[in-house]
């Protein structure tokens, strides 16, 4: 009997059907990608001067995400952004700088890149996720040079490999060290135009500093690349939750670097055991900010708390498949709201992936950086108002 089944089994017909059909299954789902037309992704944004300046000089209306039918599923876009595709040979020069409380954060300064002189240099601040350092997104930084701006990543206290000098760390919704930061390249470049981009939750930090200072930011333009619109996380289930916990394996990472500084406010033994992001709020930002409990603290940091303070230009530019947030989350009637605003989706690109070209710079940083461009050569075109340091053109 059992060799009656094996001989059933082995036998060439079924051989052939099984692996005819696993050829079959996989080169439909070769052809599935190879099939899927380019697409220009949706333009979510309120008619002004600006947009229409935007539409024109960004191409926007014909500028398609296109990439290879290989790059085209979300997580390979995830891991080559995150892991892979990095330029190595950028340096940086790091300066640390004291806040009023005596903690100290980072700040990288790309080096050895050819800087074209423009005539009002443009300092150009990158916001990256806790979890990323400079080397991440170096490929950003030569971009920028190379267009005429001065990159520097900024690397909140206890991230990025750098020092804690006070046993608090802050959170995305915590905007005054990055207040301070601005504050002090003004006035080590006095003459220069100052812009940001976020990258993943560094983009809850920046919409954070832009909502809470107003029109007091002293910034001209920024950029949100992969925004998360929501600070509470669930854990996600499936291949997205191997997202969540690599995140949380790398911020308990970075935390227990300073567990002895931190060791008064933060329970690490809870800590070592802690899988949800809710659990971490609570362990972590919770105690560090005496919230009683963590849904206060997610209102008070939600990103979005106040937009309606944001005065500057502002693209986002979210992928639908992106693995790490719901596209739900995104609040489409923002930007019809809000004329200084503008969204751009793809239907394709990870989570702050968006490679179109495995041997260049991702289609979204081209994109932000052309963005910024464009704003800032837009008072040049007609009203202007003072924001601070900065003069934006007025889109109200």
């Amino acid at each position: 009997m059992y060799f009656a089944v094996y001989s059933t089994v082995t036998s060439l017909p079924f051989c052939v059907a099984v692996f005819g059909t696993i050829m079959v299954s996989a080169i439909i789902y070769l052809k599935s990608f190879m099939n899927q037309p380019s697409t220009i992704p949706k333009l979510y944004f309120k008619e002004s001067a600006l947009a229409s300046h935007l539409l024109k000089r960004c191409r926007l209306m014909d500028r398609k995400f296109d990439p290879p039918w290989y790059l085209r599923n979300a997580h390979i876009q995830t891991i080559l952004s995150s892991f892979i595709l990095t330029d190595t040979s950028t340096e940086f020069e790091r300066e640390y700088l004291q806040m009023r409380d005596q903690g100290v954060v980072a700040l990288d300064w790309a080096l050895h890149v050819s800087v074209h002189k423009k005539k009002c240099c443009s300092v150009f601040v990158i916001l990256p996720g806790l979890t990323a350092t400079a080397v991440n997104v170096s490929n950003l930084c030569t971009l920028a040079a190379h267009k005429g701006y001065r990159p520097v990543v900024f690397n909140q206290r206890g991230f990025g490999n750098s020092v804690l000098t006070t046993p608090k760390i802050l959170s995305n919704g915590d905007p005054h060290d990055l207040r301070q930061v601005v504050k002090y390249i003004h006035s080590r470049y006095p003459k220069a135009l100052v812009t940001m981009v976020g990258l993943g939750t560094g983009c809850s930090l920046l919409l954070s500093y832009l909502g809470e200072f107003g029109s007091s930011a002293n910034i001209c333009a920024g950029v949100c690349i992969s925004a998360c619109f929501d600070s509470s996380r669930k854990l996600s289930k499936g291949v997205q939750g191997i997202y969540d916990i690599l995140e949380l394996l790398a911020l308990k990472k970075a935390l227990f670097v300073h567990s002895n500084s931190l060791s008064k406010y933060i329970n690490f033994n809870e800590l070592f055991k802690c899988w949800s992001f809710r659990h971490f709020d609570e362990l972590v930002y919770s105690k560090l900010y005496n919230f009683s409990t963590v849904d206060d603290f997610w209102d008070r940091n939600n990103p979005l708390r106040d937009v309606d303070e944001i005065a500057v230009p502002l693209l986002f530019i979210n992928s639908l498949d992106d693995p790490f947030y719901s596209k739900i989350s995104i609040p489409y009637d923002l930007f019809k709201y809000y004329p200084h605003f503008l969204m751009v989706c793809t239907n394709k690109g990870g989570h702050c992936g968006f490679i179109d070209n495995p041997c260049d710079v991702s289609w979204a940083e081209k994109l932000a950086l052309d963005y910024l461009d464009t704003v800032l050569e837009f008072p040049n075109k007609g009203h202007t108002i003072k924001y601070g340091n900065c003069t934006v053109r007025s889109t109200i």
